[in-house]
């Protein structure tokens, strides 16, 4: 690790500060971004990785934007991270469910290409559009989870089923689940995460800021419970060893905010199943290393908006169609995710398509923000 030899070597404490870890794992993640990210769009450019087909003038960007990105978060991680049970969970779960992501979008990559072969038509493209079928994904997300999930619970000293409610004191109220309950939670939600991230990146940027927002909740939270004070004084809990998810933390943030540079509209590279499953994925499990699961949903509304607009969309339009006469069921939004329902629903409203997707991207990026503001709010002070 950079910053035990950089401390050995000077002996000066400040290369083992918390926060010194934090932004040299933030700035050292977006330097490699920035650094590379020229390059690899070069090379995937020559090896023509786009999953979407060229429209009129523009040609597609290509995708798995989120290889370079993860690589670049692990990287600065084992660089500036002390190395224990908390990092290595969240360390593992975001190298393994980039890899299922990567997977993915190396097929539909290989789908699009046997399209232009002929050996494939566009609408048997479109139907195989999420490269591995989602009843394979699902059961890999569950499978890393579980395996993460045991060793968390195994060697994480003190790890427990506590749940920290809303609006509510820990010591008025701090729920326990039994061990196979919180190892299923565990999965549950690093799933769900990941899900909600690979639904929101639909449109240049929109997925990068509610990363950013969740990440640095997931900060605050592991700087402050990581401190027997501060801890106390906000009436959280202390998590010895937490604390070390802070530098991976502002490692994602600093990533993203290289990304940004090049998926800000119009897009130069996508994220891709890589990345957004990935960094879903680790955001997923580091709120519930951290106690905070149950803030998920306000912190990353946007991720659950997407994903159950998705949800509610397929199971609305399986039980309308079940008991409707004429078995036509009906849908509850124009089209699923979220964000295609209104692009759907503000078309003709703008002067042109780009100006339409900038408008929902900003206006997301506003709901992510406020959401971030709400959730410190209430966790920190409203208990």
């Amino acid at each position: 690790m950079l910053s035990h030899l950089l401390f050995s070597l000077t002996h000066v404490n400040l290369f083992e500060d918390r926060l010194f870890r934090a932004g040299a794992a933030s700035l050292l993640a977006s330097l490699l971004v920035f650094l590379l990210m020229p390059w690899y769009i070069a090379l995937l450019n020559r090896m023509d990785a786009t999953a979407d087909f060229d429209q009129g003038k523009r040609k597609s960007p290509p995708i798995m934007g989120g290889m370079l990105l993860v690589a670049s978060v692990i990287l600065a991680s084992l660089c500036f991270v002390n190395l224990n049970a908390y990092s290595i969970s969240a360390l593992v779960i975001l190298a393994a469910y980039a890899f299922i992501g990567g997977i993915d979008d190396v097929m539909k990559i290989r789908n699009k290409k046997l399209v232009a072969q002929g050996k494939l038509s566009k609408a048997d493209y479109q139907s195989k559009a999420d490269g591995i079928s989602a009843r394979l994904r699902l059961f890999l997300y569950f499978l890393f989870s579980m395996i993460v999930a045991v060793f968390a619970y195994k060697f994480i000293p003190g790890l427990s089923g506590h749940l920290t409610m809303p609006f509510v004191k820990p010591e008025v109220w701090f729920p326990h689940l039994p061990n196979w309950a919180f190892i299923l939670l565990i999965c549950v939600v690093t799933t769900s995460s990941a899900n909600g991230a690979n639904f929101t990146d639909g449109l240049d940027s929109l997925v990068s800021v509610p990363i950013i927002t969740t990440s640095l909740f997931a900060g605050m939270v592991a700087y402050i419970s990581g401190n027997a004070i501060l801890a106390k004084y906000f009436l959280i809990p202390h998590i010895p060893g937490g604390d070390e998810l802070f530098p991976i933390c502002t490692a994602i943030i600093g990533s993203m905010l290289a990304y940004l540079w090049y998926n800000s509209p119009p897009a130069e590279i996508y994220m891709g199943d890589a990345g957004s499953i990935g960094f879903g994925g680790v955001i997923g499990m580091m709120f519930v290393l951290l106690k905070i699961e149950l803030f998920l949903p306000i912190v990353g509304v946007v991720f659950l908006a997407e994903a159950m607009s998705v949800v509610l969309q397929i199971s609305g339009f399986k039980l309308t169609r079940q008991f409707s006469k004429d078995k036509a069921g009906k849908r509850l939004f124009l089209r699923a995710p979220l964000h295609h329902h209104y692009q759907l629903k503000w078309k003709g409203k703008f002067e042109s398509g780009h100006s339409l997707n900038s408008k929902i991207i900003w206006r997301f990026h506003l709901v992510s923000i406020l959401a971030l503001i709400i959730g410190s709010l209430i966790f920190f002070k409203v208990r």
